[in-house]
């Protein structure tokens, strides 16, 4: 049996202007040092952008906007049949690991990445981290620290879980 991940794009809005793009399930290998490495890498080599302009894309990954970003994501992971599932956008953000990616959509636009293990009681209390910062929280295994764990909530309860839209 593995270990599952779930992969939840939307835009860092709140309320009812919270879109989701999506909701993706990965069906092993979703701990932090294999999933969360990886997606981590995967938003680093990206660059978001609004329009097409034909410039140089300097080694990255060209998204026109954060929809296209998703697309890529999925058009990256997905290898062939099984492994990766979409999951209906009001899913239960309850997984062995959980990984919310939200873009902001100022000017510039910019990432953040939300994360814990099994269920959190509230996910918007959930720590944000930067690229960076996610990428370093991944590459040594999660929370280091009985406060970091707290703040990713790795020991919440999951009949406490939510949906993805709501606060």
């Amino acid at each position: 049996m593995g270990t599952g991940g779930l992969v939840v794009f939307r835009s860092a809005e709140k309320g009812a202007r919270r879109g989701v793009y999506a909701c993706i399930y990965f069906q092993c290998d979703g701990y932090y040092t294999s999933l969360g490495v990886r997606l981590a890498e995967f938003l680093k080599t990206c660059k978001l952008v609004n329009g097409l302009s034909g410039e140089p894309d300097d080694g990255k990954i060209i998204c026109n906007g954060f929809g296209c970003l998703v697309a890529q994501f999925i058009s990256h992971f997905k290898t062939g049949a099984g492994h990766l599932y979409m999951f209906p956008t009001d899913c239960k953000l309850e997984m062995e690991f959980v990984y919310i990616v939200e873009c902001d959509d100022s000017r510039p636009p910019s990432l953040s990445v939300k994360s814990w293990m099994g269920a959190h009681p509230n996910p918007e209390d959930a720590t944000s981290m930067s690229l960076d910062e996610f990428h370093a929280f991944s590459l040594q295994g999660g929370p280091a620290s009985e406060d970091e764990a707290e703040g990713t909530a790795a020991e919440a309860k999951p009949a406490l879980a939510r949906s993805v839209g709501e606060e």
